[in-house]
């Protein structure tokens, strides 16, 4: 199953902003994690007229509040790339958006203590909100 999950990042502000006025979210010390159905705009491939494959977008936040150093917020942003990576495979649903935030607490947390809290997230929303929508 890890072979054939496809996750594409969010990019665009827009998306940015639409996941997060309406969407489903969860909170740890160091991320906060928002989750909302793809849009049906990005589930259709336009041009071979057909449905696309199924997939998952994640998007990552690292404001400067985190910190103002771009070095930090890149390597926290890094971090979070990883981290998805090694996880959604597991937690994240098909046809499902998905925002994480980072949180201050990030610059000085070790590696696995943001995986725990990452996964403690999605493992919630999962089991909590997502089922519920389908």
């Amino acid at each position: 199953m890890a072979n054939d999950f496809i996750i594409l990042q969010i990019k665009s502000s827009r998306d940015f902003k639409e996941i997060s006025k309406s969407s489903k979210k969860f909170f740890s010390k160091t991320s906060i994690i928002l989750t909302k159905n793809t849009a049906q705009n990005y589930l259709f491939d336009q041009k071979k007229g057909r449905n696309a494959q199924d997939f998952c977008r994640i998007g990552f936040t690292v404001s400067k509040k985190v910190s103002k150093l771009a070095v930090k917020r890149n390597k926290a942003k890094r971090r979070l790339r990883e981290i998805a990576r090694d996880l959604a495979p597991k937690y994240c649903q098909n046809h499902q958006d998905y925002v994480i935030i980072a949180r201050p607490q990030i610059i000085d947390s070790d590696f696995s203590v943001i995986k725990r809290d990452v996964e403690f997230c999605l493992k919630n929303l999962a089991k909590n909100f997502i089922k519920k929508d389908i």
